[in-house]
């Protein structure tokens, strides 16, 4: 199997809720007590290097945060990859299918081995104020990525 799903012990979600607190974009602005309720909902997956963790044009259902390791984002060009962006711990990737519920628009795969937190929709919209905050600071990443891709495509042109 390349990947392996078990559920956060209580010593993973103490060790993690300052972290992801201070780091995580899609976390800022919620409490502890707030981000140990999302964990509380959340799993932890672990990948081997090589492993693609999500596939550009699969159904998308959950979005993760890297806890420990570096993935590569890719998506599929004219005659090959093209890498739009390098993850590593405390970035986060997927929030566009919490959103829209669409095809995942490009694919990441472990570049080393990575631990992360998976969270679905269920468990973001399980108590609406944190999934309130949580969609608010999504929304804030994504525009941050449009903004920077904006920039790269005029610069292309």
């Amino acid at each position: 199997m390349s990947w392996v799903r078990e559920p956060l012990s209580f010593q993973d979600v103490q060790r993690l809720l300052c972290k992801l607190a201070e780091h995580v974009r899609a976390f800022q602005g919620l409490s502890p007590a707030e981000i140990g309720d999302l964990l509380a909902r959340a799993e932890k997956c672990s990948f081997e290097p090589d492993t693609i963790i999500v596939k550009e044009g699969s159904a998308g259902m959950y979005m993760y945060v890297i806890i420990e390791g570096e993935a590569v984002v890719e998506k599929r060009g004219r005659h090959d990859n093209v890498e739009l962006a390098r993850l590593g711990q405390t970035d986060s990737f997927g929030e566009m299918a919490l959103v829209d519920n669409e095809a995942r628009s490009a694919s990441v795969k472990a570049l080393t081995p990575c631990v992360l937190v998976r969270l679905d929709e269920k468990s973001i919209n399980a108590r609406p104020e944190i999934g309130l905050k949580v969609y608010r600071n999504i929304s804030r990443v994504l525009a941050a990525r449009l903004r920077l891709a904006d920039e790269a495509l005029v610069w292309r042109l």
